[in-house]
This record gives C-alpha cells, sequence and structure tokens, in this order.
C-alpha cells in the first residue's frame, strides 16, 4: 500500500474528528477552537460570553456592576483584589473585548482551549491580534451556588 492514501486517510480522518461536537480536545491540538455562540446556562463557556458582554457595555460603571456579579466571592471579600479589578483589571477586559470577539453583535466567540489546574479552570480564547489565546481563569464558588466565577485573572 503505498504511503500517499493513508496519509490522505489519516488527514480526511482528523478533520471529520474535529468537527464532530464534543472533540474540545482534537481541536485544541489541531488549532481550530470551537466557535461559541449559545453556551448552556451556568457552563464555562456562558460565564465567558457574560464577561464579554459586561466588557461592551458603553456605559463602564454600568459594565464594572454587572461585572462584579461575575466575580468568585473570594475576590469580591478582598478589597485590594477588588480595588485591582476596578482600576487595572476591569478595564484591561474593555480594551481588549472587541479582539477576543469573531462576531460583536452577537457576543460569538471561539474557544480554544479549557484546562483544569487545581480548583481553576483556564479558558482559553481566541485573540485576533495575537497567536497565542488569552486565557481567563474561573472557579466554582460555593457561596454562589457552586456556580462557575472569575477568579483570580481574566484576558
Amino acid at each position: 500500500m503505498s504511503l500517499r492514501p493513508l496519509v490522505i486517510v489519516l488527514l480526511v480522518s482528523s478533520f471529520a474528528l474535529a468537527a464532530t461536537p464534543g472533540c474540545q480536545k482534537i481541536k485544541t491540538t489541531l488549532g481550530l477552537g470551537e466557535t461559541v455562540s449559545d453556551p448552556a446556562p451556568g457552563s464555562p463557556e456562558a460565564l465567558i460570553q457574560s464577561v464579554l458582554k459586561t466588557a461592551r457595555m458603553n456605559d463602564e460603571a454600568e459594565g464594572w456592576e454587572a461585572f462584579v456579579d461575575l466575580l468568585h466571592s473570594q475576590e469580591t471579600a478582598s478589597p485590594a483584589a477588588m480595588n485591582q479589578w476596578q482600576t487595572m483589571r476591569f478595564p484591561t477586559i474593555r480594551r481588549k473585548v472587541d479582539l477576543l470577539l469573531v462576531d460583536r453583535s452577537a457576543l460569538i466567540y471561539k474557544l480554544m482551549d479549557k484546562r483544569e489546574e487545581g480548583k481553576d479552570l483556564k479558558v482559553f480564547v481566541q485573540n485576533s491580534q495575537s497567536d497565542m489565546p488569552s486565557p481567563c481563569t474561573l472557579r466554582l464558588d460555593p457561596e454562589r451556588g457552586n456556580s462557575w466565577r472569575v477568579f483570580g485573572s481574566c484576558f
């Protein structure tokens, strides 16, 4: 058997698998990512979409108030962390938000990878101005019904 048909079969199989929903690791390995448009409520993907929504709000103060609700309770309990979020981190997210969206009007983004790191889940979103996707760290919050919340850093 010739090597060429085998290579073609392997390539076609790889792309077919990458197109199959639920094959995040294969898509990540191939650098394809997953376009997120209508995530399941309560999912990490839905939280990321909410972060992007708050960052795109025209009124920065209104966006900040909405963003605070997305932060982990350990973050909101720390005055120092809240000061950093309000003065540095949230303004940075606001500056980057359009670079993270595939479709700005529909808040569609491309999820490139998700990695569990201890208690944290790092979600990597494609950034149109970088070869590397931008990470956002999430953590389940027992004080908020064990829902996903932003923890430590985001974009």
